[in-house]
């Protein structure tokens, strides 16, 4: 059987990154080949790391203590990644990735994620496979630049690294403009790799979480006074509690519930059985669409929200964007019906770019 070797985010405290790296490799591996992530670990997940040694033993026992649901949420992390995907026999680093054998794979993948966003990686170029020699063998999927200018560097380190691939499938229509600018032509646009494995799957790497019967759950990033609005407004009309996810012992200042500890399985389960969704994160929108889920978009203010957008116009969902207090917003359901056969639609025309993609190999 072919084997193609994957490198992304696998490893990151990130429900997105992790939930990505799981679909992209059991996506490739349902089309025949032998796909696994190459655990490669570098110096991008140390400020995951939990730190609570000190100099004082009283405060390094109160830190410890005070962890506890963040090293919970790890744990549960790091058995999801092993329960759910293939990784490398061995491990690797910047110190030996030289040495893996580059011959016992027919292909490679980089991606998804922003693995060509040379900020996020520090201009690591093993991300981009820089430690493969024969560029014939390089491929990205769904990979996103995730800038939307370029700097002359950041020009010089994604031409010399990307320029040569077999195939540059990427995330985002802002991405195949910048990179048509560097001359790398042989790019199509594909959907998340979250996308490629059925809501069935994904339900069978759930882990049940007690929750009440019905609940709205607020999940994103910084403080959001448009989030925070719809969920109250949400929590008025249907007497529904509302929920965050959070490791932190203080109270939530809102009023808020809490979810603590809760690893990508539990993660799943959370989105798949609430009543409501109010989001600015890009997973929490997939993934509410992909359990069919009534969920608000908010703009997350980072320079990312175009790739929600784009989602949202393919499904004819823009109307779920919350907005200003002065613009008007349609209360209108999404309608599942309609929705999930433009889904698969978008889904399966990204399924073909892949195969075919990797179909080249399986002729060699």
């Amino acid at each position: 059987m072919k084997k193609i070797g994957i490198i992304t985010f696998h490893r990151a405290i990130n429900y997105g990154a992790m939930l990505q790296a799981v679909a992209l490799q059991q996506a490739v591996s349902k089309l025949g080949y032998d796909a696994e992530l190459i655990d490669y670990v570098d110096r991008l997940y140390d400020h995951y790391k939990i730190s609570y040694k000190t100099s004082n033993p009283v405060t390094s026992g109160v830190k410890y203590l005070f962890s506890g649901n963040a090293r919970k949420r790890n744990q549960r992390f790091e058995q999801f990644l092993l329960d759910n995907a293939k990784l490398s026999a061995r491990q690797y680093n910047s110190g030996n990735i030289s040495s893996l054998d580059e011959t016992s794979y027919t292909a490679f993948i980089t991606g998804s994620d922003q693995t060509f966003n040379p900020i996020i990686v520090d201009y690591d170029d093993n991300y981009v496979l820089g430690f493969v020699k024969d560029k014939n063998k390089c491929n990205s999927y769904a990979a996103s630049i995730g800038l939307a200018e370029l700097t002359e560097e950041n020009r010089k380190w994604i031409k010399s690294n990307v320029e040569g691939y077999h195939s540059v499938l990427v995330r985002e229509k802002t991405g195949i403009e910048l990179l048509n600018g560097l001359g790398i032509f042989n790019t199509l646009l594909v959907c998340d790799p979250t996308f490629l494995i059925s809501s069935d799957t994904w339900k069978k790497m759930q882990y049940p979480v007690k929750t009440p019967k019905h609940y709205i759950l607020h999940y994103g990033f910084k403080r959001n006074n448009l989030m925070e609005a719809k969920a109250r407004q949400l929590s008025i009309e249907t007497g529904y509690p509302i929920y965050t996810i959070s490791d932190r012992i203080k109270r939530d200042e809102r009023g808020y519930e809490k979810f603590s500890g809760i690893g990508p399985g539990e993660w799943l389960y959370l989105i798949a059985h609430a009543d409501h969704i109010v989001t600015n994160s890009f997973h929490g929108m997939i993934f509410s669409f992909i359990f069919n889920r009534q969920v608000w978009i908010a703009d997350s203010n980072d320079g990312t929200f175009s790739r929600m957008e784009d989602f949202l116009d393919e499904m004819n969902c823009t109307y779920r964007i919350l907005k200003g207090a002065d613009s008007e917003v349609e209360e209108r359901m999404i309608p599942y019906d309609k929705v999930n056969q433009l889904m698969r639609e978008y889904i399966n025309e990204s399924k073909d770019i892949l195969k075919e993609t990797l179909r080249d190999y399986k002729d060699e």
